[in-house]
């Protein structure tokens, strides 16, 4: 998880995607609440086995892919969290990963 962890510090410039999230809050009426978020990427692209599966349903996917991906998005909420973030999936396409703040978050 640590080598995922590094790649993820890597490939994107955490500070400056969160900086852009905080200008542009919106509501989200599930938490009754304004949220700053910013698309990240497509699964079919960021994971390592750049596929989309449900875990009771992973024909199409192999145990090796599934413990990659598995490490990887935890990678990703972990690195998320060091920036007082979470990683959301999207509302209309769970493809779709966005890294999510509080408007209050401000450090």
């Amino acid at each position: 998880m640590e080598d995922y962890q590094k790649q993820l510090r890597e490939e994107f410039d955490w500070p400056k995607m969160k900086a852009e999230a905080l200008r542009n809050p919106h509501y989200d009426p599930e938490v009754e609440d304004d949220i700053c978020s910013i698309f990240l990427g497509t699964v079919f692209v960021l994971t390592p086995s750049g596929k989309y599966y449900m875990p009771w349903a992973c024909s199409n996917v192999t145990e090796e892919e599934a413990l990659e991906d598995a490490l990887w998005y935890e990678a990703l909420e972990a690195v998320a969290e060091s920036y007082d973030g979470w990683i959301e999936s999207g509302e209309g396409d769970p493809c779709d990963l966005f890294v999510c703040w509080r408007p209050e978050c401000t450090r």
